[in-house]
């Protein structure tokens, strides 16, 4: 990802500032004040928005604001891959000084398109950079001697929080306490308490209850049975010693064959849950995977308004067909301009309208002088010839210019037939409208030309995103060819459903699986030494018994009493079962509301042992992570520091906390004991090393005056490491207001060098 433009409308002393910027290093200067931190606070501003006022840099808002406006706003153009995007962000105060309220806002589209993208929570540089706020102050962005903020105490737990928290699943530490305080609820660790102790505690008093019932019910059977047997032959009673030996025996095999018989279903079922597992395994990974399926979705969005502009289109293109013009006026505005234009033909016109008045007034005046002259001839008899002769001469050019006057009123009439029109008066007002009608039919036909390219472009677009729907589609074998966009949409969501069964049923059939064979596992402990044929065999010989082992036990005990005591018992035990019976309670009750209260008690145990065990995979998991981390971490930053260093060093050390210490001839010594330089080399180092570990892309790199403390030898190193960081794909934007780094850099054709104000490497 690189930054293409920066545009600035007000933020700080900038205003209306627009930088192009290319891939690789990109080399700004200025001289101090020129403006080099305010424009590294911009991209932060744009990507992040200002902390809060009562963060570490609080009052950084209050020092980037405008000097003019209290505003800040202005935009950057992205490209990511073949994607460009413009992020657009603006702030400003309104309200009182004592009642100042700050209005924030952002929007980030898609270029050339326009389209909206919605963030979600996220910041900008969270969506693209793919990093929290102190991150990207302590890896992407270094501003001049601020190289040591990445040992700060809050990085590590931002880089915890990056690497252990997702969009759907929190954070090692936050989900190890929701599993502890789900295991508190059921179990606490020192004492008594919780769900299962509760349970236990009821279940220990039911079992009381319960032998007390069943100590009445045995003994309310006993003494009902004695009270019968007591009054029979003594003979009977070694038969039922010698029955009760094998009912005792029989109880026993039945067991056994109970226990083999689970066993078997056990297997059974695990067996049958292993099958279908592998069948609704296979059935789920033919389908898309959920980027896929979104992806579908946002292709089917974007071509059913696709769609629905084309629609908008072609009406507003019908509605512009159906307009009508006066063809009249459009004859008119045409003829007007075949005569040179609206305003020459008005004055032609207007010239032939008063041509006649002046030949009619000369006319008069002759013929009035003819008839002056032919009046003088009539009184004056000696002066008759030549007056007679002059009001002739005078006479002839008024019949002349008469005729002429004449003939120059039929004149205007022609050319206002022309316009159909049969007064000058109305000449003015119907060649304005005509010449209206002429421009509203030209604007008429712009607009269908219009109309007709961006219903091809809008037509050519639904095309290109149809293509991928369907190409989307095929790649797991469905054809979409024929249906519709709302046929695809039903398709996709029915697709999505069924992965979502599929998901579910996959769950339960890995817990169905691991029952079983839990089940299985712990019937085969107890069928230890135990041999079924044999079992079947000793009980086809043996009779059936139903009887508890319990009443079996006490009618054997009670038998072995002396008979001599019957007699004297028979009114004692009389009094003693109506007694009893009175008082007993209600065993099959008792006995249901143990079994309720029993599986209870067994589904919280298993839970706990459920969250025992999940916690215990998740500590071995994030520890995993973080001691996969470290290394990594250590072997980039111990390589990049002896690039700076040239070596001058055995190696650089880092803590678990990102402290640092450098190995210098056999001693590890703290980092303190160093130059400046070298302890800036050694944060450079770390930062690097950091943003590779946390991101697999080429993020481009803010350095404001990064080189202050460093030599000419590690200059050039750092340089050389940013000139392959930029020729690798990457992007660097550097702020210097010293010729130093222009000096270093010049020849090479990948840098770019941009000036704020007056340059200081014109030689580049």
């Amino acid at each position: 990802m690189r930054i293409e433009k920066i545009d600035i409308e007000e933020f700080g002393r900038f205003t209306d500032l627009s930088l192009k910027l290319s891939k690789g290093l990109n080399l700004i200067e200025g001289k101090n004040e020129s403006g080099k931190s305010t424009l590294l606070a911009f991209l932060r501003f744009v990507f992040y928005g200002f902390p809060r006022r009562n963060a570490p840099d609080g009052e950084e808002r209050d020092k980037r604001l405008s000097w003019s406006g209290k505003r800040a706003a202005g935009s950057l153009t992205l490209r990511d891959g073949r994607a460009r995007y413009r992020i657009t962000r603006s702030l400003f105060l309104r309200g009182t000084k004592t009642r100042e309220a700050a209005v924030e806002e952002l929007s980030v589209v898609t270029l050339p398109g326009g389209e909206e993208i919605d963030l979600g929570a996220k910041t900008p540089g969270e969506y693209f950079l793919g990093l929290p706020a102190e991150l990207y102050d302590s890896s992407l962005c270094l501003a001049q001697s601020d190289a040591a903020r990445v040992a700060n105490a809050g990085v590590r737990e931002a880089i915890g929080d990056l690497l252990f928290t997702d969009e759907s699943t929190l954070c090692s530490e936050a989900a190890e306490a929701k599993l502890q305080a789900a295991r508190r609820e059921l179990q606490h660790v020192k004492g008594r308490g919780g769900q299962i102790a509760r349970l236990e505690d009821e279940l220990h008093a039911l079992d009381d209850e319960i032998r007390g019932a069943r100590e009445d019910a045995e003994r309310l059977a006993v003494l009902r049975e004695n009270a019968h047997r007591f009054k029979g032959k003594l003979e009977r009673s070694r038969e039922q010693a010698d029955a009760l030996s094998k009912a005792f025996e029989r109880l026993e095999v039945d067991r056994g064959l109970a226990l083999f018989e689970q066993y078997h279903r056990a297997n059974e079922a695990q067996r049958l849950a292993a099958e279908r597992l592998e069948e609704v395994g296979r059935a789920y990974s033919e389908l898309p995977d959920r980027e896929t399926a979104i992806r579908m979705a946002g292709h089917l969005r974007d071509a059913d308004a696709a769609g629905a502009g084309l629609e908008r289109l072609e009406a507003e293109l019908l509605r512009e067909q159906g307009q009508v013009y006066d063809k009249k006026l459009l004859d008119g505005a045409s003829y007007a301009t075949q005569k040179g234009g609206d305003e020459v033909f008005f004055a032609e016109v207007e010239r032939q309208v008063k041509r006649p008045k002046r030949l009619a007034l000369p006319a008069i005046a002759l013929l009035v002088l003819s008839l002056l002259l032919f009046g003088a001839a009539m009184l004056r008899e000696g002066l008759m010839l030549p007056l007679l002769a002059a009001a002739g001469v005078c006479l002839l050019p008024s019949l002349l210019l008469a005729a002429l006057a004449l003939a120059a009123r039929r004149a205007p009439a022609k050319l206002l037939g022309g316009l159909g029109l049969s007064h000058f008066k109305m000449l003015a007002p119907y060649l304005a409208q005509c010449r209206r009608e002429q421009a509203s039919f030209e604007a008429h036909k712009d607009r269908l030309a219009t109309l007709s390219r961006e219903i091809a472009l809008q037509k050519e677009t639904e095309e290109q995103l149809l293509g991928q729907i369907r190409a989307e589609f095929s790649r797991f074998g469905e054809t979409v060819d024929r249906l519709s966009l709302q046929q695809m949409a039903a398709r996709l969501e029915e697709i999505v459903r069924k992965q979502g069964r599929l998901a579910g049923e996959l769950s339960e059939l890995n817990l169905a699986c691991e029952k079983a064979k839990a089940s299985a596992k712990t019937l085969a402990g107890q069928l230890e030494g135990l041999d079924e044929a044999e079992l079947k065999k000793r009980s086809k010989s043996l009779p059936e018994c139903r009887e508890h082992p319990d009443r079996l036990t006490a009618r054997r005990l009670l038998l072995q009493k002396s008979t001599a005591e019957w007699e004297q018992r028979i009114g004692e035990l009389d009094r003693a079962e109506s007694a009893l019976a009175a008082t007993a309670k209600d065993l099959g009750v008792l006995e249901s509301e143990r079994v309720r209260m029993s599986d209870e008690l067994e589904a919280a145990r298993a839970r706990l042992e459920a969250l025992l065990m999940a916690l215990d995979a998740l500590g071995e998991a994030s520890e995993e992570l973080r001691r996969g981390l470290t290394p990594r971490l250590r072997e980039d930053a111990a390589r990049l520091f002896a690039e700076l260093t040239d070596g001058r060093h055995d190696a650089l050390m880092i803590g678990s906390d990102f402290s640092l210490s450098i190995e210098d001839k056999g001693r590890i010594l703290p980092l303190s004991r160093f130059s400046a330089g070298c302890r800036d080399a050694a944060h450079l180092s770390l930062r690097l090393a950091l943003l590779a570990t946390l991101s697999d892309e080429k993020l481009p790199l803010f350095f404001d005056e990064a080189f202050a403390r460093l030599d000419d030898e590690r200059a050039r190193s750092l340089l050389s490491v940013l000139q392959k960081y930029g020729k690798s794909g990457g992007q660097v934007i550097l702020f210097t207001c010293h010729t130093r780094e222009g000096k270093m850099l010049a020849g090479d054709a990948d840098v770019t060098v941009l000036s704020l104000g007056e340059p200081l490497t014109a030689h580049l």
